[in-house]
């Protein structure tokens, strides 16, 4: 069963590479420590790596919006697994608020395109 749908889109220089930078407020705020660590894995690719997590993570928010939490985006970790496929993990108040109304076992699926003036991020979340 569908429990929720997200989609955004992300213009790249919305975000500031000075924003992205390890020490930045923001960056440590929106991403995890395992998620900085594996935007540097990618080199030159760091910034876009982090550029569409953050564009997944608003698709993530979307998709579970109705659960009434605010969005901690800090809360949504987005990693590559062994096969390079985005995997999401729920922390905080945002997976205690989703958790209290799926009521079971469920899976947030994340689909991530880039572009070059532009990134897209879907999300389907089912029971």
């Amino acid at each position: 069963m569908i429990l929720g749908i997200g989609h955004d889109l992300l213009c790249p220089g919305r975000i500031v590479s000075a924003s992205l930078a390890g020490d930045d407020p923001f960056c440590r705020r929106a991403y995890t420590a395992a998620e900085r660590d594996q935007a540097r894995e990618r080199g030159d690719d760091y910034e876009r790596f982090l550029r569409g997590r953050f564009c997944a993570k608003e698709a993530v928010f979307k998709a579970l919006s109705f659960c009434g939490e605010e969005f901690h985006p800090g809360e949504i970790e987005i990693l590559d697994d062994e096969n390079l496929h985005p995997l999401v993990a729920l922390s905080g108040r945002t997976k205690a608020s989703f958790d209290a109304f799926a009521r079971g076992p469920y899976r947030v699926l994340v689909s991530i395109t880039y572009e070059e003036d532009l990134i897209s991020a879907f999300v389907l979340v089912e029971s």
